[in-house]
């Protein structure tokens, strides 16, 4: 997960201490809505998942036929915003 949040503070400067820092995950969550994205978090047993939609793209997981488990909420909001990061640079959004 080290290389996770290396990425994420690359990216959008922001610290995730260790994979209990939910606090700091959710700048990336308030990052994505100031960027008009929602984000969607389900947790269950044994099922953590966290997907985002966007009025001009739409979900994000359905348009690559992917499901959106991860094995935490917070690995899932890490690759979330890495994903919506990467498609800004591609100039898809």
């Amino acid at each position: 997960m080290n290389e996770l949040f290396e990425r994420v503070k690359e990216e959008y400067g922001v610290e995730i201490r260790d994979e209990n820092d939910m606090t700091n995950a959710w700048k990336l969550v308030e990052a994505l809505k100031e960027k008009g994205w929602v984000v969607y978090i389900i947790t269950a047993k044994g099922r953590e998942q966290v997907d985002a939609w966007h009025p001009s793209f739409g979900s994000l997981f359905a348009q690559f036929g992917e499901n959106p488990n991860f094995g935490s909420v917070l690995e899932g909001i890490c690759n979330i915003a890495l994903l919506v990061k990467e498609l800004e640079k591609n100039g898809t959004l």
